[in-house]
Formats: C-alpha cells, structure tokens, sequence
C-alpha cells in the first residue's frame, strides 16, 4: 500500500487561505509520496435541472468541477460515480464514470460534460459502488459526495459508511449538500461524520468551489483529531449547532449540527491541531441556549465537551391594588443578552403568573403595566433559573382613578384633556370627553402621585383649564369643568 500526503490543489490562493484551518503540517507530509486518490460522486439526478439564480444547478457543478480539474496536480489519482444520468426512476442507474486512476484532465473534463440529469438519488448505492473502487485500490481515498438532494431509494447512506469502516477501509468521505438549506440533512450530516469527514451546506458556484478545495486539500494519512461535542436537554439527546474557528483567524468555521440521534451526537468536527473559539447553540429552545469557548486542539487528539441544556420555569405574577393585572412581560439574558422571550399576563389566573420555560441560567424581567395610563415599569435582575426548577417572582402595582367630565350649562360639551405628571413635566394620558354618557365623564387610571391636567374645548372656546390633583391607591378624584 502506498504512503501518502494531503491532496493539494492550485485553485486561487483567497480560497485555500480562507480553509487553512484544514490543513495539515509536519513531517509526515515532507515524507508524502503523492497526492491520495480522489474519487468523486457526482449527483447527476433530474433535480440537478433546478436553478439558482436563473443558471441550473448541473451547469454550475460542471463549470466548478472542472475548474477543479483543472488545478489538481498531474499526478493526482482521480476516478468519478455518476449516479441519475441515464434513465428516469431507476435507482441501480449509478456509474464509474471514470475509473480511478492517473488523471487525464481533458477526459475527465469531458465526462462531467456529458452527464444529462434524468433520474433518481440512490446515494446509498452510490456509496457501495464507491467502497468496490477503495476496496481495489488499497490505498487511502478522500470520497467527496456531492448531492442535491436525499436518498429517494430507500436505503441509509449513514450505516453504509460506518460499515465500510467497520471493515477497515481507508479513506475520508466529505459531503457537500448543493442547495439543500431547506432540508432535513441529518442523513447527510452523520455520511460526513461516520466517514470522518466535513459536511458543506453551499448555495452557489463560490461556495462550491470552496468547499470542494477545502474537501480536496484535506489529508488522509493524517490521525483524525478534532472536537466532539455532547448535547442533552431534559434528559435527552438534543439538536444543536457546533462551528469552531481558528483563533485570530477569519476563516469560515467547520462544524454542524447534532441532531437529536447518536448518529451524530455527539458532533465530531474534525480540525487540525491548535487553538479555536466554538460556539454550541441549543436549537429549538428558549433561554440562555448559547455556549462560547476557547479549545486547544493537541494534533491528531480528540477533545470531547458536554452540553446539558436542560430547561426550567420562570414564573411571573402581576397585580394591581390586590387583583390579578395584565401587564407585558420581557424576559433577557442577565447581562445585556438578547430578549429571548415575552408575553402577557393578563387578568386570569390561567395566565397569571405567566410561566416561561427556559434553559437554566440568569435572567432579567422587564414587567410593563398595561392597565395603567403612562409608562410604568418594573424590572427583576439577576433571576436564577436551575435545571427542572422553578423561579417564582410578584410584582403588585398601585393605582387610582382620575375622572374628568365638562359641560356647559348642563350640556355635555367635547373637550380633549392631557394629564402630565408632576414635577416631571411628562404627559402621561389624554384622550377626549365627546358630547356621549359614555365618554363624559373621562376616567384614566395612573399610578399614584401628583398630576396637573390640562383641558381644552374642541371646536370652541381655545382657553386651556388647568387642574392640579393628588392621585391615591384605590382612591377616585373626579373634577367636573363646567364652560361658561
């Protein structure tokens, strides 16, 4: 069996910059013989017709692959599974297009122009048909699958490859899902991790590339170190996002997501040695569901990290002068973290208190008294919330009621009315009388304190009249203005 290095290509330096985090240096590499073998699977299924931004997805993937063709190094191993390229709804449609061997740019070139999308995604398949070729060249295979789609034949691509590692085979299986955000690719995911590889979501021509180069300048005879990443929720396995970033660096972060299977969770992201922030986001979760951490990666190690986010409840009760009171509620992470949740309370007391589960942590509440005319407000901070625990916080606000009527001569006249508070000066409420039983008198409930209230006839006399009261809890203040 051949000894041999990372895979390197030529396809712009801005690229292989940008996925140095990928690569792998020391003496194994100065004692490389070559370049691995590269066996490429190809989706040529009839979905590959679809377009992005009004070009199809198969026109893209041929003028990428041959740009990537066109910078492998002449002595580069290469063969090519084709599958869904020669007949609809036929799922043993697959193909060793191009067996592995020496590369001849212009007739690989010319395969990949030739493939005419017709049928269906037998992935699976394809994956055994790739194992055939490692298994006869007994050398150490980078496989990059590329798919824009899911299995549509009924087989588990996943449990193919852990079988074929099972067996001992040697190579490094990467997948790049090809305009597949809007589907579930957990099946895609574990392909990439059981075959100690990445998994690349792209959506256009640049990110193809990239993801190709970056898939193609991974090594294979290198130990196989990284980060593993366990994520629970109440007792179970749950989904999260993992990406890792080289320290100090731009570059685009490698990661995934766990899912909620043991297929892929725990997450292995598989990275060169060194020195990388992560960030681990709970999915489908409410609370403080994000993780930030500095991880020094020894070469060829693997350091695994656990996540619990196990949720417990926050509860918020609200009342006014002793009853149950609506008000909005505004949940945060304590610390100038994001609002994570809110609600209201209102008056019942199947709401009231409002219970928000949320992953434990510290939070702030922001409370907002509906009820009561003006901005009154109170805020919690700080609110411990453990694991499958429950946080009880109250809030009783205070109020009186201020009646204004006006009139002239026994008459209901329309007037509009602005009440300020003292001695801020800031209006509070205001709203009009109307000529109705109704509206006239007008009443407004406000927080205890001091108030001037200022009225004005609508439609005639201009003069404004001005009153100054003491609002009390519970109490009532009418004034009636009478209009010469």
């Amino acid at each position: 069996m051949r000894v041999r290095g990372s895979i390197s290509t030529s396809l712009g330096v801005l690229a292989l910059v940008a996925l140095a985090a990928l690569t792998f240096t020391g003496p194994a590499l100065a004692e490389a013989e070559g370049p691995a073998d590269l066996l490429l699977i190809l989706d040529a299924s009839g979905s590959m017709w679809g377009q992005i931004e009004g070009e199809n997805k198969i026109v893209i993937a041929r003028r990428v692959l041959k740009g990537l063709i066109d910078g492998l190094p002449d002595d580069q191993p290469v063969g090519m599974v084709a599958y869904g390229h020669r007949r609809e709804g036929d799922c043993a449609d697959i193909e060793l297009v191009t067996p592995l061997g020496p590369l001849d740019k212009a007739a690989l070139k010319s395969t990949v122009d030739g493939l005419n999308p017709k049928g269906k995604t037998p992935i699976t398949a394809s994956i055994e048909q790739a194992m055939e070729v490692v298994k006869g060249s007994g050398d150490a295979t980078s496989i990059i699958l590329i798919s824009d789609g899911l299995e549509t034949c009924g087989g588990d691509p996943c449990e193919r490859v852990k079988l074929a590692k099972d067996q001992g085979l040697d190579f490094v299986m990467h997948v790049v899902g090809f305009d597949v955000a809007n589907e579930d690719v957990s099946s895609l995911e574990c392909v990439a991790q059981a075959g100690g590889g990445q998994f690349h979501s792209v959506e256009n021509a640049d990110q193809l590339g990239a993801a190709l180069e970056g898939a193609v300048a991974q090594p294979v005879d290198v130990p196989v170190g990284g980060l593993s990443v366990k994520v629970i929720a109440n007792g179970e396995l749950h989904d999260a996002s993992v990406y890792a970033r080289p320290r100090d660096s731009e570059v685009e972060p490698s990661g995934g997501r766990t899912y909620a299977s043991p297929d892929t969770n725990p997450r292995f992201v598989p990275l060169p040695g060194g020195v990388y922030d992560v960030t681990v986001k709970a999915l489908g979760l409410k609370g403080d569901v994000e993780r930030r951490f500095e991880v020094e990666i020894p070469e060829g190690e693997v350091i695994e990290r656990e996540f619990d986010f196990t949720s417990g409840y926050l509860s918020v009760a609200v009342t006014r002068n002793g009853e149950l009171s609506d008000a909005g509620l505004r949940v945060s992470v304590t610390g100038g973290g994001p609002e994570i949740a809110a609600g209201r309370t209102y008056r019942s007391a199947s709401s009231n208190p409002k219970r928000f589960e949320l992953t434990a942590g510290t939070y702030d509440v922001e409370i907002k008294a509906i009820e009561i005319s003006g901005d009154e407000r109170h805020r919690f901070e700080g609110i411990e919330v453990g694991p499958k625990e429950e946080a009880e916080r109250s809030h009783e606000f205070s109020s009186g009621t201020l009646v204004v009527g006006t009139s002239r001569g026994g008459e209901l006249i329309d007037s509009s009315i602005n009440v300020v508070r003292l001695p801020s000066g800031s209006s509070v409420a205001g709203g009009r009388t109307y000529k109705s039983e109704s509206s006239n008198p007008k009443s407004f409930v406000l927080a205890p304190g001091s108030y001037r209230v200022d009225v004005r006839e609508v439609g005639g006399d201009r003069a404004r009249h001005s009153v100054e009261v003491t609002i009390e809890q519970g109490g009532t203040v009418e004034q009636r203005i009478e209009y010469p």
